[in-house]
């Protein structure tokens, strides 16, 4: 039996809600007024944002259910009815935990090996020149309307709006613009079933979580719709790549309602808990801070903007401790 009720539905609703921040980086090619989103410095910020925001939550919160889920499950009630857990009990725990985190590690690993498996020249990287190409590129003209209301979406631009490439250089575009967007789902995946399975435990870390999940799925939009726009000047085209990438994340809340089924029990919680804190660390390390250095190479921003990142978190979780929640 799958789980049915109010709290699965909270938990779809931020995966829903992460998911399509993905689509908000993507809208950027229809308005000069949303430019400013892709600006190499805004990523930059968000990305580290997003990283202190996820490796805050992952270490402090989520990798200690985890370890409280194997303490329940290896735990033992003696003679008085009390669930008790030993030394050895407590080091196996820590042990199981410390196991799933690394699965977790070795599932980005792997996911990125299948990738550029598939296309060895591939990066799922934005070009700082494309951020700035981006800019001149968009057509700064409001979108008309038809007298019954209908708002014309002006897919194509005018000629003298679009930035030229011949055909090798637009097929390129496209290809790099397509397989950005089946690499952002790939990892969207399992940060929809970490969204869903950390709400369903606990609302307050679910929501923590998709909030820092959906920072940097504006970057990932932005990454997919820009190499599209320009191979094919199509806004449709591109913001069409864009949410296919970000039907990822609520998928994979689907998969994991599918596998939680009336709910988590200890050990499959301590499992789960473990792996989502390898992944969402892994991803934070390995993509979000190196992205962000690169689109904002200079002084300490980067390292600034982690640290206000997990000092919102900590600063969330004190109030919500404060009030009970």
């Amino acid at each position: 039996m799958v789980a049915t009720g109010h709290h699965v539905a909270m938990a779809f609703a931020l995966n829903i809600a992460a998911g399509l921040a993905t689509c908000i980086g993507g809208s950027v090619v229809f308005s000069k007024s949303l430019v400013h989103l892709a600006s190499p410095k805004s990523l930059s910020v968000a990305l580290s944002l997003s990283a202190g925001v996820m490796l805050f939550i992952s270490l402090v919160e989520i990798f200690g259910k985890s370890v409280e889920g194997f303490t329940v499950s290896l735990g033992k009630d003696n003679a008085n009815g009390k669930h008790e857990c030993g030394q050895t009990c407590q080091g196996n725990s820590w042990l199981a935990g410390t196991a799933c985190f690394i699965m977790g590690f070795c599932i980005i690993y792997v996911m990125d090996w299948i990738v550029h498996k598939i296309s060895p020249d591939f990066s799922d990287e934005l070009d700082v020149a494309d951020l700035q190409a981006l800019e001149v590129a968009v057509d700064p003209t409001p979108l008309h309307f038809h007298a019954t209301g209908t708002p014309i979406t002006n897919c194509k631009l005018d000629d003298e709006k679009i930035i030229k490439f011949n055909a090798k250089s637009r097929h390129q575009l496209n290809r790099t613009g397509v397989l950005t967007a089946v690499a952002i789902a790939m990892h969207n995946l399992p940060e929809g079933v970490a969204t869903y399975v950390a709400a369903m435990r606990d609302l307050r870390v679910g929501a923590v979580l998709a909030i820092g999940i959906a920072l940097h799925n504006i970057p990932e939009g932005i990454a997919v719709a820009t190499p599209v726009y320009f191979a094919t000047d199509s806004r449709c085209k591109a913001f069409m790549w864009t949410f296919i990438s970000a039907l990822a994340e609520p998928l994979g809340g689907v998969l994991a309602w599918l596998v939680v089924g009336e709910g988590l029990n200890p050990i499959v919680e301590g499992v789960m808990f473990g792996i989502v804190t390898g992944m969402m660390v892994t991803i934070s390390i390995k993509e979000l801070i190196p992205t962000a250095i690169k689109y904002w190479p200079q002084g300490s921003a980067v390292t600034v903007a982690i640290f206000g990142g997990m000092l919102i978190m900590a600063t969330s979780l004190i109030l919500f401790a404060y009030v009970g929640v």
